[in-house]
């Protein structure tokens, strides 16, 4: 992908094009989501995709069933998560007395 956006800017694509379409990939895009590697890890909260991912090729990224799919596991991810700390810190404080 990188090589071919290089020769397309050599080629004089014009610079929205490269901007808005073909943008560079960085490589902390590349990384693997530790949600779905690590289900239970500290800090999680990462709910954001590259910009890959999101691309649809210049259809109405609004309507796109994977997408919602996507925010709709995170966000039943995040309940849990959430429902898990209530049950917790309730236990914790029956503990306590």
């Amino acid at each position: 992908y990188q090589r071919a956006r290089d020769i397309m800017q050599r080629l004089g694509v014009d610079k929205e094009t490269l901007t808005n379409v073909y943008q560079e990939i960085q490589p902390n895009q590349l990384t693997m989501n530790k949600e779905v590697m690590e289900d239970n890890r500290h800090r999680q909260g990462s709910d954001r995709l590259a910009w890959f991912w999101r691309f649809n090729n210049g259809g109405n990224s609004c309507e796109d069933p994977w997408i919602d799919e996507f925010y709709r596991v995170n966000w039943l991810k995040a309940k849990a998560r959430w429902q898990r700390w209530e049950e917790e810190l309730s236990l914790i404080q029956h503990e306590i007395g």
